[in-house]
C-alpha cells in the first residue's frame, strides 16, 4: 500500500506537469531522451550467448512552481537479435545476457528544492550514492535499477552533505516479469559526507534492508570511507590518490540466517589531468555459509567486467586489482580503461581466478558515444567457469 501511494502521488504530479507543459512556453520544460544499441557476446566453458539489444528512454522534466519540478520517463528495451537466455525466459543450451524485453515507467518523481541547502525527491527515481558500491542504478545493463522512494538531502555547510532515503520498492534490472525483479519491504539509507581538508572526503553510511520477498538479502550495514588526492612534487601535475573503506554487516529484519561479516577496501595510486592508475585490495568477507552482500550495488563496476562473480560466495572474495585510465584527443576524446584482477576466497585463501578487462570509448559527435570492450575471466578452481564477455555499444543522450 505504501508503494502504490508513493507512486500515485508522483504520477499525479507528473500528469499535472504534463498539463502545465501543454499550456506553457516550450522552453519551460526539458525533453529527456536516451538511446543505446549494443552488441554483446558471452561465453562460459561451452554455453554461449549473443544478442543485439536496444534501449530507449523518453521523458519530460517540467517546472510546476519556483521550487517544484515534475519528471516522468518511459523506458523500452528490446532485441534485434535474441540468441540468449535473458534471465527471465530460459533458453536451453544458451548462456545468460540479463536484458529481457521491457516496457515500463522508469521514473516518475517530484523534485522539491525550497533552498540551496535542502532538496526532496519523491517517487520512482534513480539513486546513486558515492561510487555505487552499495547503492546504484546498475547502469551498464539496458534496464536500470530504480527505487520507489523519498530522498531528503541537506547541505548544512559548503563541505558537508547529509542524505536520508526511505524506499519500499526496488525495481531491479530484470524487470517485473522476473520473480526477483521487484523487491518490496523497508529500505533505510543514511549517509553523511564531509570534506576533511588534506585527508580528503570522509563518508559514513548505514543501510538497513528488510525485504518481504527476498528475506535472505535483508541486512544492516554500517561503514566509513575516506578518499582523497594530493599533489606530488613541485607543480608537475601529478597527484597521489588514496581510498580506505570499512563496513560491517549483520543479519537484519526478516532474515532467518545469522551472520556478522566485514568489508575492507584499500587503494593507492597516481593521477594526472588525463590519466590515473591505482593498486587496490578489496575484501568481501565470508564465513563459509554466508558472504558479505551488496544487493543494491551496480555490480558490473566491481570484481571484473565479465560479471562471473556477482553475489559474494559463502567463502568470500579477496580481489587484488590494478586499474588504469587514460584519455587523449580534444575534438573527439578517446578514453582507454584497463583492469587486472586476482581473486581468492577469504576463507582458506583458495584461488578463484584471474581477469583482464579493457574498454575504449570515444565521442563521435555532440550527444553520441561509442564503446568497445572485453572482459576475460580465467578460472583457477571449480567455483567459476572460464568466461569471456565482449561488447560494442552506441549511445545517444540529449
Amino acid at each position: 500500500m505504501r508503494q502504490q501511494l508513493l507512486l500515485a502521488v508522483a504520477s499525479a504530479g507528473a500528469l499535472a506537469m504534463g498539463a502545465s507543459a501543454a499550456q506553457a512556453a516550450p522552453d519551460t520544460g526539458q525533453l529527456l531522451l536516451e538511446a543505446r544499441l549494443r552488441f554483446e557476446h558471452y561465453e562460459a566453458d561451452g554455453p554461449d550467448a549473443e544478442g543485439v539489444t536496444e534501449r530507449l528512454r523518453v521523458g519530460w522534466r517540467q517546472p510546476i512552481s519556483r521550487t517544484l519540478t515534475g519528471l516522468i520517463e518511459m523506458e523500452v528495451v528490446g532485441a534485434f537479435e535474441h540468441d540468449y537466455a535473458d534471465g527471465v525466459h530460459p533458453a536451453p543450451g544458451k548462456a545468460t545476457i540479463p536484458d529481457p524485453a521491457i516496457v515500463e515507467l522508469n521514473r516518475a518523481q517530484l523534485e522539491w528544492r525550497p533552498s540551496d541547502k535542502v532538496s526532496v525527491d519523491l517517487g520512482r527515481q534513480r539513486i546513486i550514492l558515492g561510487n555505487s558500491r552499495f547503492v546504484g542504478n546498475s547502469a551498464w545493463r539496458q534496464n536500470e535499477q530504480t527505487f520507489d522512494a523519498v530522498r531528503l538531502t541537506v547541505q548544512p555547510t559548503k563541505t558537508a552533505t547529509l542524505t536520508y532515503i526511505y524506499a519500499d520498492r526496488v525495481n531491479r534490472s530484470l524487470g517485473r516479469k522476473s520473480p526477483q525483479g521487484i523487491w518490496r519491504g523497508d529500505v533505510h539509507v543514511v549517509q553523511a559526507e564531509s570534506e576533511l581538508g588534506a585527508l580528503g572526503k570522509g563518508t559514513a553510511y548505514a543501510l538497513l534492508l528488510d525485504f518481504d520477498n527476498a528475506v535472505t538479502q535483508s541486512s544492516k550495514t554500517f561503514g566509513v570511507r575516506l578518499a582523497g588526492a594530493r599533489p606530488i612534487g613541485g607543480g608537475g601535475g601529478v597527484s597521489g590518490t588514496w581510498e580506505l573503506e570499512y563496513a560491517h554487516q549483520n543479519d537484519w529484519g526478516s532474515n532467518p540466517q545469522r551472520f556478522a561479516l566485514d568489508y575492507h577496501l584499500a587503494g593507492i595510486g597516481l593521477k594526472t589531468k588525463r590519466s590515473s592508475m591505482s593498486a587496490n585490495l578489496e575484501r568481501l568477507e565470508g564465513d563459509g555459509v554466508h558472504g558479505f552482500q551488496t544487493p543494491l550495488a551496480s555490480l558490473h563496476l566491481f570484481q571484473g567486467w565479465s560479471d562471473v562473480i556477482g553475489a559474494t560466495p559463502a567463502k568470500g572474495v579477496r580481489d587484488v586489482f590494478l586499474r588504469g585510465v587514460t584519455s587523449f584527443g580534444t575534438a573527439h576524446p578517446v578514453r582507454l580503461t584497463a583492469e587486472a584482477h586476482d581473486f581468492a576466497t577469504t576463507v582458506g585463501s583458495q584461488k578463484l581466478g584471474r581477469e583482464v578487462d579493457c574498454a575504449i570509448m570515444t565521442t563521435l559527435a555532440k550527444g553520441w558515444s561509442f564503446e568497445v570492450g572485453v572482459g576475460r575471466f580465467d578460472s583457477r578452481g571449480p567455483t567459476y567457469p572460464n568466461a569471456t564477455r565482449t561488447w560494442a555499444s552506441l549511445d545517444f543522450k540529449l
